[in-house]
């Protein structure tokens, strides 16, 4: 078999298994990568637009390794907060933190002897940064909460719309994470730098969708097809994908017209920002998947939270009505209107011994319910009472 007939089987294959299509030069240049380093245990780190198509690369080098019958994790860095992140990829022990009622794994111990996707790497926080180095590096990681070291093998495909090497400059990210993440780089060319490919991708998902519909394609006119290479398609293949598989769904597999085209773009297209208003205009966001694990995690420690407010409040009504009965005591002593009383009245002093006498009143001299009325301890109480001389009446 000659090199040229090997390229087109490999093309066929990634074509027909993962939905990698195109033969452009630069999607070609990344191909070639992904079948040289998919066989081996590298770190690779995958940069390009949103809706380029990182993910599909991601599954397809796990799928042409030696690791393919193993788990492949994905996980999209950017959509879990914060301070659950660390606890997703690398567990947490019972007790870690409010709403963990139990242990759990994590990500890279699930996916040990397989995969594991980071997407949106970028957005990854810095401490987390330091794990992951730690695992890159040998392979190890402690749960949250645990000191017991945990040893797994799983290789790491890191993908960004970023530019991690500006955000090392910016203080965002690890110098020595970046490098070693880098180690080997695939960057995925935008939509508009392989408008060639434009026809092969509209066939694909227009024959995938009519299958799924169990309809006919009648294809696309070439007319409709100058005005696909002539849009700037922001979101990519994502994009182009999305506008096929309207096409083809509302007219029923009939042939796509040029107008057809035009209509649709028009209606999807999103107006430039305003340059005197907008000085960085950033890539609009992949649109994470729904995580229920997360939510129910999430809703537990919410729960958990709500609880120890609930007990709080309970615990504030129950001092309030404490104090209620100390100054419902102070009134039943027949005073006079407080604007009436002797200045010396106001003395701070005079008022905590006033309400002392009114709480050991309230409670028949128990010391201890009065303390726990006032908000101090029995022993603040004994010195509050000889200091004012307060321990013959009670």
């Amino acid at each position: 078999m000659t090199a040229q007939q090997t390229t087109s089987a490999a093309l066929q294959l990634l074509q027909l298994r993962y939905g990698i299509v195109g033969n452009s030069p630069l999607l070609l240049e990344a191909i070639e990568k992904l079948l040289q380093i998919a066989p081996t245990d590298l770190t690779v780190l995958i940069t390009g637009e949103t809706g380029t198509g990182k993910d599909v690369f991601a599954r397809a080098m796990h799928g042409l390794s030696p690791r393919r019958k193993a788990p492949f994790i994905s996980v999209n860095c950017g959509a879990i907060p914060e301070t659950l992140l660390e606890s997703e990829l690398f567990g947490h022990e019972k007790g870690a933190f409010t709403g963990a009622v139990e242990q759990r794994k994590g990500f890279f111990e699930v996916a040990n002897g397989g995969t594991m996707f980071l997407d949106e790497i970028g957005e990854m926080p810095l401490g987390t940064q330091v794990k992951l180095l730690r695992v890159l590096e040998n392979g190890e990681f402690t749960r949250l909460g645990s000191t017991q070291v945990i040893k797994v093998d799983v290789r790491v495909i890191a993908a960004t719309n970023r530019d991690l090497a500006y955000e090392v400059r910016q203080g965002r990210f690890r110098e020595d994470l970046f490098y070693r993440l880098n180690a080997v780089h695939i960057h995925l060319p935008p939509l508009r730098k392989r408008l060639e490919d434009i026809p092969l991708l509209v066939e694909y998902y227009g024959t995938k969708v009519a299958e799924r519909l169990g309809i006919s394609y009648e294809g696309i006119e070439p007319e409709a097809i100058a005005v696909l290479q002539q849009h700037n398609w922001r979101g990519n293949v994502r994009e182009l994908r999305n506008l096929v598989e309207t096409l083809v769904t509302i007219g029923q597999g009939r042939r796509i017209t040029a107008e057809d085209v035009r209509r649709y773009l028009k209606r999807e297209e999103i107006p430039e920002p305003s340059r005197a208003l907008v000085l960085h205009s950033a890539p609009p966001a992949e649109q994470p998947p729904l995580d229920l694990g997360l939510v129910y995690q999430t809703l537990l420690q919410l729960h958990a939270e709500m609880a120890a407010v609930r007990q709080a409040l309970a615990t504030l009504a129950e001092r309030f009505a404490q104090w209620q009965s100390v100054l419902s005591s102070l009134r039943s002593e027949g005073e006079e209107d407080i604007s009436r009383r002797d200045p010396d009245d106001f003395r701070l002093d005079e008022m905590e011994r006033r309400l002392i006498i009114a709480a050991l009143k309230r409670f028949n001299g128990s010391r201890r319910s009065a303390a726990r009325a006032l908000g101090i301890s029995e022993r603040t109480l004994y010195r509050k009472l000889h200091e004012y001389n307060l321990t013959e009446m009670f």
